[in-house]
């Protein structure tokens, strides 16, 4: 018999079987929360997603989400199930079929075909794909923020946990803030008024998808979804998009929405993002000074 990765006997026991031993996947990331595997089976080709969790217990991403959401990453992976399918029902992008997964352990799914996506790869039609995807996931709206299988805190709630999760993440010894810029983040932090919900993807970056003919073709990193502000998805598009990718962007989503005004969240947001180490950015002037893409 042919055993998965670090998995006992107990854990494989009900897994399709493999035909030979899995190949490791490199990690495009030396902080990735996951090993993964590539597992040829008896039920076709499969993805073996084994936390890491020193990277994990490390993560000052998974600090923030864990502080901000409540979302208990990664015991959370016992339910993620869930998390498949309500994203699988909305978007237009292929969601890797849900095999298996332990918490705090593993995820197994099925392989999707499709190449890896890094910026210098990015068209108008990947644009296009990311801004339907996105709308489409934006007009699922929920009065209350959290979790994406059960959400539960009240509108009034997320200004206070925003603001105690800033205070958290700004007191690691790796982060040197000015004190002025805290100030003044914690206070707009305060000010804010978010009062509609949808799912977001705080860690959304271009290698959390595949793509084929230049366009997005799956979704294949649906760890960290939640349901929370769009405007906290959009200050991150900001890093993502340059100029006339933003305008082909806006151009898309307004299909779908509006596009919303940052001018409030920009700051506490930026700093969050900052703070959780969303893109690995180490200058905190250089990324709060980062051009305004959704004016």
């Amino acid at each position: 018999m042919v055993n998965y990765p670090t998995l006992s006997e107990q854990q494989q026991q009900d897994l399709p079987a493999l035909l030979k031993p899995a190949s490791r996947i490199p990690s495009q990331f030396s902080d990735s929360s996951h090993q993964l595997w590539l597992c040829d089976t008896v039920d076709g080709p499969m993805v073996l997603k084994l936390c890491d969790h020193y990277n994990i217990h490390q993560s000052t991403f998974w600090q923030g989400m864990n502080s901000l959401f409540a979302i208990d990453f990664p015991t959370s992976l016992a339910s993620i199930v869930n998390v498949y399918q309500q994203i699988s029902e909305v978007s237009p992008l292929a969601i890797p079929p849900f095999i298996a997964a332990e918490e705090s352990t593993f995820v197994l799914t099925k392989w999707l075909p499709g190449n890896d996506l890094h910026a210098l790869a990015v068209t108008h039609d990947t644009i296009k794909s990311l801004s339907r995807h996105l709308g489409l996931l934006h007009q699922q709206q929920h009065p209350q923020w959290g979790s994406l299988q059960q959400p539960e805190f009240i509108a009034k709630n997320w200004p206070l946990r925003l603001k105690n999760t800033l205070q958290l993440l700004a007191q690691q010894p790796i982060h040197l803030i000015d004190q002025n810029v805290l100030k003044l983040a914690l206070i707009q932090a305060e000010q804010l008024c978010e009062n509609t919900f949808v799912p977001i993807m705080p860690d959304l970056r271009w290698d959390q998808f595949l793509m084929q003919q230049g366009k997005l073709s799956a979704l294949v990193d649906l760890d960290a979804i939640v349901y929370g502000p769009r405007t906290l998805e959009f200050v991150l598009l900001e890093y993502l998009l340059d100029q006339s990718q933003a305008e082909q962007f806006v151009a898309e989503y307004q299909n779908y929405q509006v596009i919303p005004d940052l001018t409030n969240v920009r700051l506490p947001y930026r700093l969050l993002l900052f703070l959780m180490n969303v893109l690995g950015e180490t200058d905190l002037n250089s990324w709060l000074n980062h051009p305004l893409r959704f004016s």
